[in-house]
């Protein structure tokens, strides 16, 4: 009996994930000077082809050109001819593929040129600036704070162009033809942002815009015409479909898609949960759900693109931990409904853990939540309310929605979702710099509260305003009727009277709130 290799496949899934993994490994997009050089063979033996049909073109345009000599010694007009249009032929047609002959020549010469991987050229100067300025954007925002960040059209196109850059950076690491249109639109879009900034923004000068115009007009020119670009920039994109087939999901805790996909979970989640927690405290505000209201949270209210990484590390942990044990509770017991509940119990303690710890680090003074008044609180930070609605949430997500995503997720090319994750992981990079690391100022609740209290001071002051100016008109109205009281009896007289005198009451109360709150206001 035949001895089964230690490390043989242990069945056909094993041998389809080993394939997949192979096909994935050539087409990651990675240049060799072994592919290059293979298709500099081929260039140049079809040069070689071309030429030897070039020349089987010139034999037959002399051949007829000798038919025509021959054609005009024997004065026949009509031989002859013919021969000239036989021989003009083949003189055009030597001509195209002596062109082409030419053109596959250079080709072979250009990629035994460029046939270096590591020689990018102009390039590699192009990438080296655009990871320059991904890493200053990134440092420049954490050096400052949400509140001192000038949201001006500026900005906003500089952060789209980062998040470009990042793409055409990775489209430069792998090879791809992408690349070459990439830095071409966005040296377009810089160009016709900068023009539209500086019609609308003054602070933009007319010299940094022909700078930049300049600078971006050479890109576009050198990336279109570079005859090293289009020798360097040769990869397609992989058109491998994942790792899924049919309803069968593998998944894969080794492989680079599975911590790209965690990546993609923890930036999309954490701005998710932000939102989440504003729609749960729009609940708590309409009494549709139990808890207190915190209008001062202005990291809430305010930033709608703040992330809450404690949601993001929760999916993240919901994906590295709680499925898999979901899936494990539901081989080892027989019963279903056991093993959502042992799942359900367990995933209640994980997101209270969580909860518990992001608050100790980011809600130490209660100014973000606090469940003091909350039944089964612990410290403030949890309750058991939160808990066992929050272990819903984690159990949604943990047994239908990651799965789901996964799936989803798996459909698409990789390299697609390669490209998804640098445009996510910039952009989870900026909000996270610009909000979570240097917090807004304006979260000082003291400050907030008398900034609050002085807003609501000057709405009231203008509504008094308003019922001063309306009672002062009542009451003109009234004591111009009583001037004309003549034909009113005397009952109605008083009355008319009597409510003069409340108006001017009132007024007077009114006139006294309104000075009271313009001092309160100073």
């Amino acid at each position: 009996m035949a001895k089964v290799p230690k490390h043989a496949p242990k069945s056909r899934t094993d041998i389809d994930s080993a394939e997949r993994a192979v096909d994935r490994a050539f087409t990651t997009g990675k240049v060799d000077r072994a592919l290059i050089t293979r298709q500099a063979q081929l260039d140049a033996a079809e040069a070689v082809a071309m030429v030897g049909v070039a020349m089987e073109s010139d034999a037959e345009a002399d051949e007829a050109n000798k038919l025509a000599i021959i054609a005009n010694g024997m004065c026949n007009p009509q031989k002859t001819k013919v021969a000239r249009e036989r021989e003009r032929v083949a003189r055009k047609k030597a001509k195209s593929d002596h062109k082409a002959a030419t053109k596959s020549a250079k080709r072979a010469y250009e990629a035994i040129k460029f046939s270096d991987p590591s020689s990018l050229g102009f390039l590699r100067v192009v990438q080296v600036g655009f990871l320059f300025n991904i890493v200053m954007t990134i440092i420049g925002l954490l050096l400052t704070s949400r509140d001192t960040v000038s949201y001006d059209p500026n900005t906003m196109l500089d952060w789209i162009l980062v998040v470009l850059q990042a793409v055409a950076f990775y489209f430069f690491v792998n090879r791809y033809k992408l690349g070459r249109p990439m830095v071409i639109a966005i040296a377009a879009i810089t160009i016709v942002g900068k023009l539209i900034v500086l019609q609308i923004d003054d602070t933009v000068s007319v010299g940094s815009f022909v700078n930049t115009f300049a600078f971006n007009l050479f890109l576009i020119l050198y990336f279109t015409f570079s005859s090293r670009v289009k020798a360097e920039l040769v990869n397609d994109l992989s058109h491998d479909t994942g790792a899924i087939e049919g309803d069968e999901l593998i998944i894969d805790r080794r492989s680079w898609p599975f911590w790209r996909n965690i990546i993609i979970y923890f930036v999309v989640f954490s701005v998710l949960g932000h939102w989440l927690e504003a729609g749960y405290c729009q609940l708590i505000r309409l009494g549709l759900a139990p808890g207190e209201f915190h209008a001062e949270n202005t990291m809430l209210w305010r930033d709608w693109f703040y992330p809450y990484p404690m949601h993001g590390t929760a999916v993240v942990l919901m994906a590295l931990i709680l499925y898999p044990l979901f899936e494990w509770f539901k081989k080892r017991f027989d019963n279903r409904f056991v093993a959502y509940a042992v799942s359900y119990a367990t995933n209640v303690l994980t997101v209270t853990i969580i909860e518990l710890v992001g608050g100790l680090l980011f809600n130490a003074q209660l100014q973000n939540w606090d469940y003091t008044n909350m039944p089964f609180n612990f410290m403030g930070q949890v309750c058991l309310t939160n808990s066992l609605l929050f272990g819903v949430a984690a159990s949604i997500v943990s047994w239908w929605i990651y799965p789901m995503c996964e799936r989803m997720i798996a459909r698409v090319r990789p390299a697609t979702m390669n490209i998804v994750c640098v445009v996510i992981a910039v952009i989870g990079a900026i909000l996270f710099s610009l909000y979570a690391i240097a917090p807004p100022e304006g979260i000082d609740l003291g400050e907030y509260s008398n900034q609050e209290a002085k807003r609501e001071t000057d709405e009231e002051s203008e509504k008094i305003a308003i019922d001063l100016v309306s009672l002062g008109v009542d009451a003109e109205n009234l004591q111009h009727d009583l001037a004309n009281s003549s034909k009113l009896d005397e009952q109605e007289v008083k009355e008319m009277e009597q409510q003069v005198d409340e108006i001017k009451a009132a007024i007077e109360e009114l006139a006294a709130k309104l000075k009271d709150h313009q001092k309160t206001s100073e």
